[in-house]
């Protein structure tokens, strides 16, 4: 499985633990497959929405054809299983070939698991992570940013208050 770290420093590693950092160097690519994983609503997303967070300064057909470039090498560094395709018109990714840090940090909260997902958040969501040309990414980045550290706020007042209350 592999495994995507976006809170605090950013990690990437196949599953065999290691590090996938060539593909961190591309920001562009590294963008879009935290998008594909955190977006909401989970699961695929529109390729037109894709090519207008990603490549907004290209027409149509140069962005879809970026789109298609960054998709296979996606694909090549990380399995080709683990990009999904619906109906060609949706991407996403597939959760049982996929890990990520943000996405269990959220699942440990529903969940009433305030440790396990305070253990899990090790600071700001893509921290000092910057994709030029790309606005309406970095919109959706810093909303996220801001949601997630908020929820970690509240986490962290709550299993406070019940560690007090436990008398520890």
């Amino acid at each position: 499985m592999i495994r995507l770290r976006t809170l605090g420093a950013t990690e990437l590693r196949d599953s065999q633990g290691e590090d996938l950092r060539g593909l961190l160097a591309q920001p562009k690519r590294m963008a879009l497959l935290a998008y594909l994983a955190l977006a909401t609503p989970r699961g695929f997303q529109p390729r037109d929405t894709l090519l207008a967070l990603f490549w907004p300064e290209h027409d149509t057909d140069h962005a879809r054809n970026s789109l298609n470039q960054s998709v296979h090498a996606l694909r090549r560094a990380l399995g080709a299983d683990v990009v999904v395709s619906r109906n060609g018109d949706a991407l996403g990714l597939d959760p049982h070939e996929l890990w990520c840090d943000a996405i269990a940090f959220e699942e440990a909260l529903d969940a009433g698991r305030l440790g396990e997902a305070l253990e899990l958040y090790r600071g700001e969501l893509l921290d000092g992570f910057h994709v030029a040309g790309a606005p309406d990414f970095e919109r959706w980045l810093d909303a996220d940013r801001v949601r997630l550290a908020s929820r970690y706020v509240k986490a962290a007042e709550l299993f406070a208050q019940e560690r007090e209350a436990a008398g520890d």
